[in-house]
């Protein structure tokens, strides 16, 4: 890649202690730094643990939410050198309820962060991985995508929207030589269970060195 993509830099959006610091440690064995963005809450925390163990971390506080300001946010970070030439979009937001009790702006907000973040994401980084002719976009998805949930009704119709638009942003990005899938996790992420996430890390790192003639748009964890 060019210098103005870095292809052992990641940035993972959505940072927390589970799948999201597990694909953190599992790229940082293969040499990768990685950019971790959060709305802030115990993100340092995170950030100095990750440190500690050897890895480089930088860490940059961003609300999703406010979709304006964290797109600006992903602009600095492609716009430098050295941008990430590994994007992994993990957030979401675990919002109960069934379809019939929620209300249009929680509806809104979940839509927001589990859908559109993600989007922005593509937006920003596609440009400057298309000049490289290569990179990474991958998105993490779950089970409720093809099999809803009445008791999480907000994340079901989001993750259902998020597997077509990683679909979709596949389509508009792998003859530039980028690879976009989601990983969909079909169970519940528990440590120390076959749905632990240091095991679902392997499959990201699967997703992401995978020849070109072996590339997927989605990849299924259902356990080991």
């Amino acid at each position: 890649m060019p210098e103005s993509v870095d292809p052992r830099h990641l940035l993972l959006i959505g940072a927390g202690p589970g799948i999201g610091a597990s694909v953190v440690r599992r790229f940082g064995r293969e040499g990768f730094r990685s950019t971790l963005i959060s709305r802030g809450e115990s993100l340092e925390q995170l950030a100095a643990e990750l440190r500690s163990e050897g890895l480089g971390i930088d860490a940059v506080v961003a609300d999703i939410e406010d979709l304006d300001a964290y797109r600006a946010t992903l602009e600095r970070i492609f716009g430098a050198l050295g941008a990430p030439g590994v994007t992994v979009y993990n957030a979401a937001l675990p919002d109960p309820g069934e379809i019939l009790d929620t209300t249009v702006e929680r509806l809104r907000t979940a839509y927001d962060v589990d859908v559109l973040g993600a989007v922005v994401a593509a937006q920003v980084a596609a440009p400057v991985l298309r000049t490289a002719g290569a990179g990474t976009l991958l998105f993490t998805n779950g089970g409720f995508a093809t099999h809803p949930v009445p008791a999480v009704a907000s994340l079901s119709i989001c993750k259902a929207a998020l597997r077509s638009a990683a679909t979709l942003i596949a389509a508009g990005v792998q003859e530039h030589g980028i690879h976009a899938a989601t990983v969909t996790i079909a169970g519940a992420v528990v440590r120390g269970t076959a749905f632990d996430p240091d095991n679902i890390a392997e499959l990201f790192w699967t997703a992401h060195t995978d020849p070109t003639d072996a590339w997927q748009t989605e990849y299924r964890f259902a356990g080991v």
